[in-house]
């Protein structure tokens, strides 16, 4: 068996990136729209967002469970034309300003015939 792991880092620009080929997404009912000024990473891949609405004097704090920040990373790789296997495992983890998503997949191996 051969196994192949890639580790993609997601910096902090890179994520307000990502969040913002996710705001347009149509009918999705997680980020409305407005600028976003502030992605914070939190421990198990999860994100904090603020987003600054027009007309609004405060920013808006909008929290990512770990699975919608996977699949935000997923259609931000999608749309950047990165190749990512979809039967591969998928893990999020903390960087130090930003977030890697991790891949690992496996391979079966064969012998030549005898």
């Amino acid at each position: 068996m051969i196994v192949e792991t890639r580790e993609l880092f997601f910096t902090n620009s890179a994520l307000k990136k990502a969040i913002a080929w996710y705001q347009k997404v149509p009918n999705q009912p997680d980020l409305p729209l407005g600028v976003v000024t502030m992605v914070t990473p939190k421990p198990g891949g999860s994100l904090v967002v603020t987003i600054q609405q027009s007309g609004a004097s405060k920013g808006r704090e909008i929290a990512f469970t770990a699975s919608k920040t996977l699949a935000l990373l997923l259609l931000f790789c999608r749309r950047q034309k990165i190749p990512i296997p979809r039967d591969a495992v998928k893990d999020l983890d903390n960087g130090e300003d930003g977030i890697y998503l991790v891949i690992r997949g496996e391979t079966a191996t064969t012998a030549p015939p005898p």
